[in-house]
């Protein structure tokens, strides 16, 4: 079936344009192949204007914005969920009992896309720094020319091109269907929503890439439940500690185990040589040389590899203070792997704090005292459940801030000469800044108003 024969005349509710407009390609695609769409979110209509504005002038059907009218999904055909929503939601429930069809952006591409070549990257944090790094490296030999995988496709042309399907871009995911060709390679961001729905699908990456665990609230049983369905010729990438855990959790992998060493990036790489992108280029290496890239290829690939915005990001020093940018990360395990990498021993001053995500912050509280001296807590409701326990923290000074510019004037006021400061929230963005680029962005300024 094509795709505009799936799409032609179907009632079509977008439940969320995504955190960053990541789903406006997505309609716009399935506009032009003929569904009825109608946007729901959330949000203000004032603060998506300029994207309603331009699904209006394409064929927007309907739109609703500040609710989402449980009524009005009962009478669609498929219902398309941002990241941002869960199927638990209490919106769905009538829809639910009606039997009409709920996706993600990702499972719809699944279940309409040809057979691909999928490399999952999976766990709390690390996955942007892998996947941009990647892109970068497999891009020169997958661009549409002739393929080179370790893995045979049923591409008859052998013409392998590299598609990146990401919630937390603005490029789409269902709107690759146009491009998308048997035998492709698609590199696949594993969210926490993702992780259980592609168990639910029975679809497993063929090559599993680790940077860190998942964390606990992700998956049901097992932080490995979603390779079940992997075949002898497929992978799992990670570290010793990660495929050990294997063992913990009584899972026997069907395909081949590859443990990866950060020694393996020589110093002289610059960017990807730092301490805390050394497992991440490891990896990619590791995949890399999976799919034959030649080693000069690689070599010139990650010495030219620049990181992700907001990702560990060194952005100004101030009298001998360094002041770091970690604004993507949303969860404490992000915040701990930030912390570790950069830190020296109780040098940090730390500022963190943001919506909650029902994640477990005790491990987070565990190591504070041994990295950071102070934190600076910026308001959310997932900081106001963590506010007390930080507080009794022994030997770590905690204070609030009303805003992040405060936050850091007070980090500059406290920091000594050969401090590092640290904007690494732990929590997803919510209030004013709705992303988490939006909030970089906003630490940024802040810093550089100073």
């Amino acid at each position: 079936m094509t795709s505009r024969n799936y799409f032609q005349g179907k009632r079509i509710a977008l439940v969320g344009l995504g955190p960053h407009g990541d789903l406006v390609e997505d309609a716009k695609f399935m506009i032009k192949m003929g569904a009825i769409l109608s946007l729901y979110d959330i949000r203000s209509e004032a603060r998506l204007k300029n994207h309603i504005v331009f699904l209006r002038s394409i064929g927007l059907a309907n739109y609703v914005c500040g609710s989402i009218p449980a009524e009005d999904l009962e009478d669609m055909d498929l219902i398309i969920l941002s990241q941002e929503y869960p199927r638990e939601s209490s919106f769905l429930s009538g829809a639910k009992s009606r039997g009409i069809k709920i996706e993600y952006p990702e499972t719809l591409f699944f279940r309409l896309a040809p057979p691909v070549t999928i490399i999952g990257i999976i766990g709390a944090c690390g996955k942007s720094t892998v996947i941009s790094m990647l892109s970068t490296l497999l891009a020169p030999m997958f661009s549409g020319k002739k393929g080179k995988g370790m893995i045979d496709s049923d591409d008859r042309n052998g013409n392998q091109s590299i598609i990146v399907i990401d919630s937390e871009t603005d490029s789409g995911i269902i709107s690759w269907l146009k491009k998308v060709k048997s035998g492709d390679i698609v590199i696949l961001r594993v969210t926490d929503n993702l992780f259980n729905e592609m168990i639910d699908l029975r679809l497993s990456p063929h090559v599993a890439v680790y940077p860190s665990m998942p964390a606990r609230n992700t998956y049901r049983e097992s932080p490995f439940e979603i390779l079940n369905f992997q075949t002898y010729n497929n992978f799992i990438i990670a570290s010793d500690e990660i495929i050990d855990a294997t063992r913990l959790y009584r899972f026997q992998p069907k395909v081949k185990m590859l443990r990866t060493k950060s020694g393996i990036v020589p110093e002289d790489w610059g960017q990807a040589a730092k301490a805390y992108n050394r497992y991440d280029a490891a990896l990619s290496i590791q995949v890399a040389n999976l799919f034959k890239v030649p080693e000069e290829v690689i070599e010139k690939s990650m010495i030219s590899w620049k990181p992700p915005k907001g990702r560990v990001e060194l952005v100004k020093k101030i009298r001998g203070v360094e002041f770091y940018n970690d604004a993507a990360s949303t969860t404490p395990e992000a915040t701990i792997s930030a912390l570790t990498t950069i830190a020296d021993s109780g040098k940090v001053v730390l500022i963190m704090g943001g919506a909650d995500n029902n994640h477990d912050y005790r491990e987070l509280h565990k190591i504070l005292p041994k990295y950071a001296r102070m934190v600076i807590l910026v308001p959310g409701s997932g900081t106001m459940k963590e506010r007390r326990a930080l507080g009794e923290i022994e030997d770590m000074t905690v204070l609030s801030a009303p805003s992040l510019e405060e936050a850091v004037r007070l980090a500059k006021e406290n920091a000594k000469a050969g401090d590092r400061v640290l904007f690494s929230p732990a929590f997803p963005a919510g209030g004013i800044d709705m992303t988490r680029k939006e909030r970089g962005d906003h630490f940024v300024r802040a810093l550089r108003s100073l």
